[in-house]
């Protein structure tokens, strides 16, 4: 159904070009056998004046034929001329007209054009689709993107097993998100697949660890108790951090598209992709929060930011698998997220997650 769809979206498109077209070259027959009339007439005004002066003596034969020859040279100049300006401002149209017909844009009338979808992988813009011409501006393009993750803590640093249970978090509650601002660069040709990907990103990561379990900051320690002051409802320490990612991808199946007589790799088709980076991120800020029912069931919270225990630096890679517009993940934190000031079994972060928002611009 989905392949019928946009069967007929892609005809109704080229059938909208070709009648666009059709009526262009329609226009363009018509300026040109106005402009060949109106100079023809033109002409034969100055000729007729010129066998005026002839015939009343005024001019010599020779002068006659020499005014003539020099009247019609100026107008097969001016006649070409006034042709060739045409054939330019069709041509232009023309290429203007099989690209927004390729690229399913529309023409430069009209300001801007932007596009939203929902898939997937969730939410996907594009903004100002009209000041992208070729499949060029579409890979070298800047974005922002939004990525969910479920998030877990690993006794090894090498280890890529996000379910750990001895980590004394709820795996499926504890989350990363992260808002990143990005650009993409093609390396090498136009039909190469690989693409070079760089940012800044906003990271949030939020730890809950198993009821009845808070994190308690004592005497510049960090670690896990059971919570006696009521009933727990929630409990979360939250580190949020700037990073800097940058990650290499590698299009599988790269697929192609002409445009202006060059072959260009279109990153508007469906494709598989791999990417392999790395990030650097500092802390700005570790908070702890818990929300508790006192002995009267009367509802309370608290928070405290840490002093210590969490290191301030974060470093780790990053792998991804996607197709078309789907992006799965996995990362995992090289450094440890804790410091040797908080006991606990498993310091080291592991995320897999998805891109749940894409706005391309």
């Amino acid at each position: 159904m989905k392949f019928k769809i946009l069967l007929l979206a892609m005809l109704s498109s080229f059938a909208t070009a070709q009648t666009t077209l059709d009526n262009q070259m329609k226009s363009y027959t018509e300026k040109v056998n106005l402009i060949v009339s109106t100079e023809k007439a033109n002409m034969k005004n100055e000729t007729d004046k010129i066998d005026e002066a002839f015939s009343s003596g005024k001019i010599t034969k020779a002068e006659q034929i020499a005014r003539k020859e020099s009247v019609s040279k100026k107008y097969e100049t001016l006649i070409n001329d006034k042709i060739e300006n045409e054939r330019e401002q069709l041509e232009s149209i023309t290429k203007t007209a099989v690209a927004n017909s390729v690229y399913n844009t529309k023409p430069d009338t009209i300001k801007n054009k932007n596009e939203i979808f929902f898939g997937l992988n969730g939410v996907s813009a594009r903004l100002n689709e009209k000041n992208k011409k070729s499949p060029k501006d579409y890979i070298n393009q800047s974005s922002l993107s939004v990525g969910y993750a479920f998030a877990n803590l690993t006794k090894d640093k090498g280890s890529f097993n996000p379910f750990e249970s001895d980590s004394e978090m709820r795996i499926g509650n504890s989350h990363s998100v992260e808002v990143q601002f990005r650009k993409d660069r093609q390396l090498g040709s136009f039909t190469s697949p690989w693409i070079l990907r760089y940012g800044l990103a906003y990271r949030t990561d939020t730890y809950m660890p198993k009821r009845p379990q808070v994190f308690v900051q004592e005497n510049s320690h960090l670690f896990l108790e059971n919570f006696e002051e009521g009933r727990l409802k929630r409990s979360k320490l939250r580190n949020v951090y700037l990073t800097l990612p940058i990650e290499f991808q590698l299009y599988l199946n790269p697929k192609y598209t002409e445009y202006d007589g060059k072959q260009y790799l279109d990153v508007r088709k469906k494709m598989w992709k791999i990417g392999v980076g790395a990030y650097a991120g500092i802390n700005t800020r570790s908070i702890v929060k818990v929300k508790y029912y006192n002995e009267n069931d009367n509802f309370k919270k608290y928070d405290y930011t840490l002093d210590d225990g969490v290191n301030a630096f974060l470093f780790g890679g990053k792998f991804s698998l996607g197709y078309g517009g789907v992006t799965l993940f996995i990362k995992k934190d090289f450094t440890p997220i804790f410091n040797d000031k908080t006991i606990l079994p498993n310091k080291n972060g592991i995320q897999f997650g998805i891109e749940i928002a894409n706005i391309d611009f």
